[in-house]
């Protein structure tokens, strides 16, 4: 179909092995690497919320499989590794639109439920999916769908917690880390912050706890949350 990853020249597996007991593992490499966080055992394991003796006996199998190289303790994907893990964030990020706009689902439920989805989408059915959602560039969330064809610049963006009282920003992302939590998203959805809203930082705490104004609302967020939201600085200050 055209605008799909075979109309643009990129190839993708016809295969994604779903049944791999390290898939899941690839993805979180990669998504990782989007945040710049050291791809060592220990902060694997800290991002999947798992043992340490369940991440080394995945390694292993990645490694002997030729999906992972250990180098110097850091994990890095080969090329084959990158396509499979690729593959499965394209069709996760794709779903969760599908999800949300297309079956209604809560967009704080979208990352859960697509989980349970990404592994058996299968090469066309990905390929519907982009003529169907407009082959968007980033997810619902505003983290970057591998292979679009409208790839997005967001070198730009600093974290909403470096952001001085009295300035308007634009929300444009939420780290892939902040998905994993059902109770943040929902908070961050009733509160109105999501990609494309419009902030207004208000006051900023020695703590760095930071007050908000969105949508009409007040909102609190503590450290953690505000070092999570990436915005686009707008320039303008409060009058």
């Amino acid at each position: 179909m055209p605008g799909g990853p075979a109309a643009r020249g990129i190839v993708w597996p016809v295969a994604v092995p779903a049944e791999h007991p390290g898939a899941a593992y690839l993805e979180a490499l990669y998504e990782m690497g989007e945040e710049d966080i050291p791809p060592v055992q220990a902060r694997l394991a800290e991002w999947m919320g798992v043992s340490a003796a369940s991440v080394s006996e995945a390694v292993k199998r990645l490694v002997r499989d030729g999906l992972v190289v250990n180098r110097n303790r850091h994990l890095e994907l080969t090329d084959r590794g990158l396509r499979l893990a690729e593959t499965l964030v394209r069709r996760h990020r794709l779903v969760e639109h599908f999800l949300i706009r297309i079956l209604g689902l809560p967009w704080h439920r979208a990352h859960e439920e697509a989980v349970r989805w990404e592994k058996v989408v299968s090469d066309e059915i990905e390929e519907r999916f982009v003529a169907l959602l407009g082959d968007p560039p980033t997810c619902p969330h505003g983290n970057p769908i591998p292979g679009t064809a409208t790839p997005v610049d967001q070198s730009h963006l600093v974290p909403l917690k470096d952001v001085e009282p009295g300035r308007r920003v634009v929300l444009r992302r939420l780290t892939e880390d902040l998905e994993l939590d059902l109770d943040v998203m929902r908070f961050l959805e009733e509160s109105g912050l999501m990609p494309g809203a419009e902030i207004e930082v208000r006051r900023v705490a020695p703590d760095g706890a930071i007050a908000l104004r969105v949508a009409g609302q007040d909102v609190a967020l503590g450290a953690h949350l505000s070092d999570n939201l990436w915005v686009e600085p707008s320039g303008s200050a409060r009058a």
